[in-house]
């Protein structure tokens, strides 16, 4: 077994957009194992910025898509620090596709990426995390309200945020809670390669604070989550989306 570190932090899908943006500002305050399943590129990138900044970082390449490779990422941060404080999960399969289009194919591997990964490292904070620790989980407001194209990634986020309170109360116990981060359309890699620029102007045009979101927006919501002083919030799905869907 490894050294102890102060304290330790695992994201899921951590190494790039927003998962990478959340990586980089836990980096501040503890260690972090950044999990990714196979842009080793990315991962090289978030590794040197590690090291250029004088941060903590690491990667670990696994698919979490069965309980094992969860088991086994969980097991190689508690081999190399010793301890695991807060779990962030933002991995995310976004197969495009109406409900009446979905495969069963598709909604095997979108569950398997999106959803069940969180009820393992539920299982295993359980049983490694201590009095303090967090679980986070990354979601969509789309979980609630249709969206064209998300007849099987909105399904898959809306038994996450169920899971979210589910884990919650079982966790609050041992003193770990449990919430989510719910973003609007936030400017990643991803969303440049499935939305096209007109569609992207109009939902900036909508919302009442004038743009889409930043990585770094959830990111921030993350570190507050991550933090002691929301030590008495569990089983919350909190949406940041520039006010996009008060009106």
């Amino acid at each position: 077994m490894g050294e102890a570190s102060a304290r330790v932090t695992l994201v899921v899908g951590g190494t790039k957009g927003i998962g990478g943006a959340v990586t980089r500002r836990l980096a501040r305050q503890s260690a972090v194992v950044a999990a990714f399943r196979s842009d080793v590129a990315s991962a090289g990138r978030l590794e040197d910025w590690g090291r250029d900044e004088g941060l903590p970082v690491s990667t670990y390449q696994v698919d979490v898509s069965s309980k094992k490779g969860v088991d086994n990422v969980v097991d190689a941060v508690i081999d190399r620090h010793g301890r695991l404080d807060v779990i962030v999960f933002s991995a995310v399969q976004a197969r495009l596709r109406s409900p009446l289009e979905v495969t069963e194919e598709d909604w095997q591997e979108v569950i398997a990426t999106n959803t069940s990964p969180f009820l393992w490292l539920g299982q295993r904070a359980a049983e490694v995390v201590t009095d303090g620790g967090r679980l986070i989980a990354l979601t969509s407001p789309f979980s609630r309200r249709y969206v064209e194209g998300y007849g099987v990634l909105g399904p898959s986020k809306a038994a996450l945020e169920s899971l979210v309170v589910y884990l919650a109360v079982v966790l609050a116990p041992m003193g770990i809670t449990v919430n989510a981060v719910s973003g609007g359309l936030v400017d990643t890699e991803l969303l440049r390669a499935q939305v096209g620029e007109p569609a992207i102007a109009s939902v900036a045009r909508r919302t009442p604070l004038g743009r889409i979101g930043q990585p770094d927006d959830l990111a921030a919501l993350v570190e507050f989550l991550a933090a002691e002083s929301s030590a008495f919030m569990t089983g919350q799905t909190v949406t940041m989306d520039g006010g996009y869907f008060l009106r």
